[in-house]
């Protein structure tokens, strides 16, 4: 059966139409667009009319593409601009309006639970691994989700923690950074915050030593571009490419001294996410700093996937 995904993030607006079945699952369609609903979010409380506009014109493509390859049943979920937003009735209203597609509003939580369930079923641990544990990362434009969990059990993935945050890669760049170079005590706030908004959830995670660390979203897999290299992006490069801490760090101290118009010129990096990268990147550094963990692999497969999971089981 084809089944669809849609999330609707604070940065991009995101297709997923596979080919399910018992046997796995082929991606027919796995697309793209910077919407960013969430641009300016933080000072204004609300979803912006082009920013809407910019989301519906992608909207009608992709249900143009779900009706080429017939698709049977699919989902489009909201995430953190949409929660936030005071006028996120109204832009749920405004979509369904004009392009007939109903946007589901989840929770933090849920999102996590999507994220992990996307990601862990590539990742599968069998009793040989060194590993007991998965701790999805999932950086995205307004919340970063962490979720602790294993694939051992016989009725699917067992989360153990699933917790969000409202830290993200626009929300902290607006909030931080306000000019085409980052200053230095813009830096300093930024790395402060990030560390006093995460100590809480790393301190839970800590302990858990035989843990396999995965990331997923748009600066995760950014990042894996830029260390391949990829003119063109490749999902299927980047899924699994494993990045260690030393390299992000390398990069990030690259990214922090070259100018916004320049960082657009660095191959991997797409020019819309060019003004962003730097905030996520310092996110997951202080992640992966405060756990004291030195690689971290990269996973394609995250909220889309657990949605067409979701739809499967229905």
């Amino acid at each position: 059966m084809i089944l669809a995904a849609i999330d609707i993030g604070t940065n991009s607006t995101r297709l997923l139409i596979s080919d399910f079945s018992d046997s796995g699952s082929i991606v027919l369609e796995r697309t793209m667009k910077i919407t960013r609903i969430g641009r300016n979010i933080g000072s204004t409380g609300k979803i912006s009319r082009s920013s809407a506009d910019d989301t519906l014109k992608t909207l009608i493509r992709y249900k143009d593409l779900m009706n080429k390859h017939d698709v049977l049943r699919y989902r489009a979920v909201g995430t953190s601009a949409i929660r936030e937003a005071e006028n996120s009735q109204w832009f749920t209203s405004y979509i369904y309006e004009n392009s007939g597609i109903m946007i589901d509003t989840i929770t933090g939580n849920e999102e996590a639970c999507l994220s992990f369930n996307g990601a862990s079923k590539d990742l599968s641990l069998s009793p040989e691994d060194q590993f007991k544990k998965i701790l999805v990362l999932d950086i995205g434009g307004g919340s970063t989700e962490f979720i602790l969990g294993d694939t051992g059990s016989k009725t699917g993935p067992h989360i153990d923690m699933a917790r969000s945050l409202n830290i993200g890669s626009v929300v902290l760049t607006e909030k931080f950074i306000k000019g085409t170079l980052p200053k230095r005590d813009e830096l300093e706030r930024l790395e402060s915050y990030i560390r006093s908004s995460i100590r809480e959830v790393v301190k839970n995670i800590a302990g858990e030593k035989d843990m396999r660390i995965a990331g997923v979203a748009g600066t995760i897999t950014t990042l894996a571009a830029i260390d391949l290299k990829l003119d063109e992006y490749d999902w299927q490069k980047i899924h699994r490419h494993e990045l260690s801490y030393k390299w992000i760090k390398d990069i990030y101290k690259i990214l922090c001294r070259t100018d916004l118009k320049d960082r657009k010129q660095i191959t991997g990096l797409a020019p819309g996410r060019a003004d962003i990268i730097i905030s996520g990147t310092a996110i997951l550094l202080e992640i992966l700093k405060m756990l004291d963990r030195k690689i971290l692999i990269v996973s394609e497969q995250d909220i889309l996937d657990g949605i067409i999971y979701s739809l499967a089981e229905f």
